[in-house]
């Protein structure tokens, strides 16, 4: 299918995509028509954006000095190559459409196949077919044209401007900004009864803002805009100002403070500039209010992907309400969106329609894309082909990247084109941009947006799970049941459930799994496991991890789809304490950090003890209270009257034994060593040294770990009953001694 996209210079373009699936709580729309925002789409086609791209390049900058001493000169030019240089594709564009649902995925009830709607959101991009949350749709009823329906969202966000506002019957209101969301708000305030005086720089849009309601309109290139409002509202001003203006001056909203009488109201809708005149604002004892898009639930993610809906009783108009209470006035015909269409394009003129946008603003205003065909005209495959493809190699790993989110582009795919016994076949990811994107920068034969499609090509012999952690177990099954050998990110799964599902899935088709536990794997520790072997006796271990802050919305403090942070990265820390001392963990006692107000969400501050098997002990400080610029992860072994640390991979000390001193290897965690490792024992080259089993054992650890939290308690991990058969070495479980 077609989607208009930007590039890396910002430039328009129309490229093939495949197609979306359809996720519970989601319908797919055939797109009829979709309208261009000139106001948000235009600034990212523009010089607007060179300011913010010079910022990034600075701090770009600023990184690459800790990259170096951490990661060493390789992975870190690599990592600004990818920033320096991104592929032709840079994303999509567009949040307004309307069109006629072709599929209804689970928990939608209310809506079904044939249904006309009106989308919002990132996900109504002006793309042939798109995918919607729930709440991000609107049934649009058989009278009101598909053409006018898409301005749904922009409806949607001048009303929440007008309510904002806090409107009255009578009273006097000044909109500055007759883009099509200032000409939208003067009607809404029509119907609302209030008196209108439009401000704007443009003859057309003021003739235009007249003729659809507004009963005084001011040229601010030819008069004081502020002296024309008291001439027209009074000597006490407009009861409040809406300014939906998009520029970087500050001057609409200074103008704004001085046209509003005591007490009044600005509300800022547009994007404009915010370096306040104290005098009018202080004097007047003004509110100052944002408006914040469509309304309330944008940028919730429970609300607009989850599809959990704010109770009317207490938020009665939310962003759907405020959308389907726009398409009602479509229908009453209270609203006219006809006249603020200037011109109608076909989908391939994106670049045209665009530009002409941009270069005649005195004649373009609204400008929509219209999609000409049915479903049936189009081949909306979920599979793009980037190139030929060719006779598979029987001594090459033809591998599949199922996930292409940023930790996939920043260490697994440049890794796996290092590797020379791999082939890239495809690239399967959900966004279908992003999937082209990263199979264009990494060389793929082809792309998918429905993981399926890789799972059941014959020429893929292989894969590599790198998506959110919710959805691996349920991938690895899938995968080990197509026949396919698995390379999972970690954890394997986020509860022991899962984790023997894929165990046995794995062993029952047999195949080969290993799981991301890379630091196995890093040069540094390879050779403190070969020094650690030849100690006899117990061991005593400390493992300081300086994790970092993620802010509070990030995907993996998030239960359902990240586990939280330690079944999400901390099995990688429980992994490794086990590797090094070669035992299996019998109990682990872990104590949390928490805020006093007892708030804390996920457990970020932790400190794990683990007795092994063969008397070793074991410390795990996990920590998000420490500063960046301390190297993230601390590593000290006491063993037989030695002593031995690894610092963050990079550095190697050793005590009491002959050592050739301290090894410096720059920041080498073990990722392309595990990636070439797994590739060689898929060709039969090696026996697979890292498998499911192992990411069991970590995923227990890391649940027992949060047992013993919850229950002030040492939690036995013995207690465990694990039958699972599997070809490779299985897990050992001590029995119990009571």
């Amino acid at each position: 299918m077609r989607q208009v996209c930007l590039n890396e210079r910002k430039e328009v373009t129309v490229i093939e995509i495949p197609a979306p699936t359809v996720s519970p709580g989601q319908a797919l729309v055939r797109t009829a028509h979709s309208v261009i925002s000139s106001g948000t789409e235009l600034a990212a086609t523009t010089q607007h954006q060179q300011r913010a791209a010079i910022n990034r390049q600075i701090n770009l900058a600023q990184k690459l000095g800790m990259g170096l001493l951490r990661e060493g000169i390789k992975p870190t030019l690599a990592r600004v190559h990818q920033r320096l240089h991104p592929t032709p594709v840079f994303q999509g564009s567009g949040y307004a459409a309307a069109g006629e649902i072709i599929q209804v995925g689970e928990d939608i009830d209310d809506l079904q196949t044939g249904d006309l709607v009106a989308c919002g959101g990132g996900s109504a991009n002006h793309a042939e077919i798109i995918s919607v949350p729930r709440n991000l749709m609107v049934r649009v009823p058989s009278s009101v044209n598909l053409r006018e329906a898409c301005f749904t969202t922009l409806g949607a966000i001048a009303m929440q401007g007008v309510r904002r506002a806090q409107v009255s019957f009578g009273e006097t209101i000044v909109v500055t900004g007759l883009g099509l969301v200032g000409q939208l708000v003067s009607q809404l305030l029509r119907v609302a009864g209030c008196r209108v005086i439009a401000i704007d720089l443009m003859e057309g849009r003021l003739r235009l803002a007249r003729e659809l309601g507004a009963h005084h309109s001011i040229d601010a290139g030819s008069e004081d805009p502020v002296e024309a409002v008291y001439r027209l509202a009074g000597d006490h001003g407009a009861d409040a100002v809406i300014v939906c203006a998009a520029t970087r001056a500050d001057e609409p909203i200074n103008q704004a403070f001085r046209m509003c009488r005591e007490r009044g109201r600005v509300i800022v809708v547009g994007d404009v500039g915010l370096n306040l005149e104290r005098p009018h604002f202080y004097q007047k004892e003004l509110d100052l209010l944002i408006s914040r898009s469509y309304g309330p639930g944008r940028y919730d993610p429970e609300y607009e992907q989850l599809g959990v809906d704010y109770p009317i009783a207490y938020v009665r108009w939310t962003e759907n309400r405020n959308m389907a209470e726009f398409v009602r006035l479509l229908a009453d015909g209270k609203i006219s969106v006809g006249p603020l269409i200037s011109a109608e394009y076909q989908l391939q003129q994106a670049a045209e329609a665009y530009r002409d946008l941009a270069e005649r603003p005195k004649e373009f205003l609204g400008v929509v894309f219209s999609y000409d065909g049915g479903i049936a005209d189009r081949n909306y495959s979920r599979v793009v082909h980037l190139k030929h493809s060719v006779e598979p190699s029987q001594d090459k790993v033809r591998l599949a990247v199922i996930g292409a989110g940023s930790f996939a582009r920043a260490y697994h795919l440049p890794s796996l084109r290092r590797i020379p016994n791999c082939e890239l076949i495809a690239i399967a990811n959900p966004t279908g941009v992003k999937a082209r994107q990263v199979a264009q920068e990494f060389d793929a034969t082809y792309c998918a947006t429905d993981y399926r499609e890789v799972l059941t090509d014959r020429n893929i012999n292989a894969v590599l799970i790198a998506t959110r952690h919710h959805l691996h177990a349920e991938i690895a099954i899938a995968a080990a049941r197509n026949g396919k050998h698995i390379f999972v990110e970690k954890p394997l799964a986020l509860t022991l459930e899962d984790c023997q599902k894929v165990c046995e899935a794995v062993a029952d088709a047999g195949v080969l799994l290993t799981v991301g536990f890379n630091r196995r794997f890093a040069p540094l520790v390879r050779e403190l496991k070969q020094l650690l072997d030849g100690i006899p006796g117990p061991k005593m271990l400390t493992y300081r991890v300086n994790a970092g802050h993620l802010p509070p919305d990030h995907w993996l403090l998030d239960a359902t789809q990240g586990g939280g942070r330690i079944i999400g990265e901390g099995c990688h820390f429980f992994d490794l304490l086990y590797y090094l001392t070669g035992a299996e963990p019998l109990r682990i006692g872990a104590t949390l950090a928490e805020a006093p107000d007892g708030l804390s969400k996920d457990p970020g501050n932790v400190s794990a003890s683990i007795a092994f098997a063969d008397g070793s002990v074991a410390t795990l400080v996990y920590t998000v209270m420490g500063h960046k610029d301390l190297p993230k992860e601390r590593v000290e072994v006491f063993a037989g009257g030695k002593a031995f640390t690894l610092d963050d991979f990079n550095s190697l000390e050793v005590y009491g034994m002959p050592h050739r001193g301290p090894v410096i290897v720059p920041g080498d965690k073990g990722h392309i060593q595990l990636l070439n490792h797994f590739c060689n024992a898929v060709l039969g080259k090696t026996p697979l040294e890292l498998t499911a089993q192992d990411g069991l054992r970590a995923t227990l650890c890391t649940l027992k770990a949060l047992e013993s939290i919850r229950t002030g308690t040492l939690a036995d991990v013995r207690r465990e009953k694990i039958n699972v058969s599997e070809s490779s070495q299985p897990l050992t479980v001590v029995p119990r001694q009571d």
